[in-house]
C-alpha cells in the first residue's frame, strides 16, 4: 500500500448471531426444554402432569387443557423448572385470551341500551331471578336430604332389628293307663314379655362421602376447594382410595380417566361427559 492512503481495517468474517428465543410461551419453553435436554416425559414427571397437557402446553392448544387459572399454574411451575422467567410467558398467555373476550364484550356494548331507568330495571329483575333460584335450590336441596335421611334410617331399621326366634314347643306328656287309651296332653310354651327399655337401639349409617376417588391403574389427579386450596394433588397407585373432605364445590382434575373411577354421595359418578383426550375434569357440588 502507498504512502500517504486512508488506512483500511481488516475483514473480519461475519460471525451468526446467536438465534433469539421465540417470544410465544409454547414455543418457548419447548425450546428452553430441547436446550436443557429434557424430553416430554421427564417434564410431565417433575411437574406431575400428564404427557397430553405437557405437549399442549407447548403447541398452546388451550381448547385441550383445563381452566386458565389451571394454565397459567401450568405455565409457571414449567417456567421456574427451566430456570426462566415466568412473567413474559404468562403475558402471552394473556394476550392470546383477549381477542375472544374483547369480541364478546364489544358486541354487547354495542347493542346494549344503557338507559339509567333500564338498565336499573334490569339489575333488579336479575336479583329477583338470582333470589328466585336461590330459593328453589334450597327447597330441593332440603328435600333430597331429608328422603336420603329418611331412607338411611329405614335401612338401619330393618338391618338393626333381628328376628324374633319361633319358641320351640315343649315335648308332649303321655300317661298310660292299664286297659284304657292313651292320654295326650299337649305342652304349654310360655313367651316372657320383653323388659321395657329392653328394645334394640337404631343406629343410623354414617353418610357417604362427598367424594371418593378410587384408581384401577397409575393416574395423576388433583382436587381443589371453593376457596382455590390444594386437597389432593399426586400421582395415584394402582388400588389406592381417596375419600376427599373439604369446602364444596370440589375442582377436579384426573389426568387418566381410563384408570380412576369416581363416587359422589356414595353413587357411581360417570366421567364420560366430562372426559376430553382421556382428562376429565368436573365439579362437585
Amino acid at each position: 500500500m502507498s504512502e500517504g492512503a486512508g488506512t483500511v481495517d481488516p475483514v473480519t468474517p461475519d460471525t451468526p448471531a446467536a438465534e433469539p428465543p421465540p417470544t410465544s410461551f409454547g414455543a418457548r419453553l419447548s425450546w428452553e426444554r430441547e436446550r436443557a435436554g429434557l424430553t416430554v416425559t421427564d417434564v410431565a414427571a417433575r411437574l406431575r402432569l400428564h404427557l397430553n397437557q405437557v405437549r399442549a402446553i407447548e403447541q398452546e392448544s388451550l381448547n385441550a387443557l383445563p381452566e386458565v387459572a389451571y394454565v397459567r399454574g401450568f405455565i409457571r411451575s414449567y417456567a421456574r423448572l427451566l430456570n426462566i422467567d415466568p412473567a413474559p410467558l404468562v403475558e402471552d398467555l394473556a394476550t392470546k385470551l383477549v381477542p375472544a373476550t374483547a369480541s364478546v364484550v364489544d358486541g354487547i356494548a354495542h347493542h346494549r341500551d344503557y338507559s339509567p331507568v333500564r338498565e336499573a330495571a334490569r339489575e333488579q329483575s336479575s336479583r329477583r331471578f338470582v333470589i328466585l333460584g336461590a330459593m328453589l335450590l334450597l327447597i330441593v336441596l332440603g328435600a333430597l336430604g331429608w328422603y336420603a335421611t329418611r331412607e338411611r334410617v329405614l335401612v338401619a331399621s330393618a338391618t338393626a332389628i333381628p328376628p324374633m326366634p319361633t319358641p320351640a314347643a315343649a315335648p308332649a306328656t303321655v300317661t298310660v293307663a292299664s286297659a284304657a287309651p292313651a292320654t295326650v296332653e299337649p305342652a304349654v310354651a310360655s313367651v316372657s314379655s320383653p323388659t321395657p327399655g329392653s328394645e334394640p337401639q337404631i343406629e343410623p349409617l354414617p353418610p357417604s362421602p362427598l367424594l371418593k376417588l378410587h384408581f384401577n391403574g397409575q393416574s395423576w389427579a388433583e382436587v381443589k376447594d371453593a376457596e382455590g386450596k390444594v386437597l389432593h394433588s399426586q400421582h395415584n397407585q394402582a388400588g389406592t382410595d381417596y375419600v376427599i373432605e373439604g369446602t364444596p364445590p370440589f375442582y377436579v382434575v384426573i389426568g387418566d380417566a381410563n384408570r380412576a373411577t369416581v363416587e359422589v354421595r356414595g353413587e357411581a359418578y360417570d366421567l364420560a361427559p366430562h372426559t376430553r383426550q382421556n382428562v376429565a375434569r368436573f365439579t362437585v357440588n
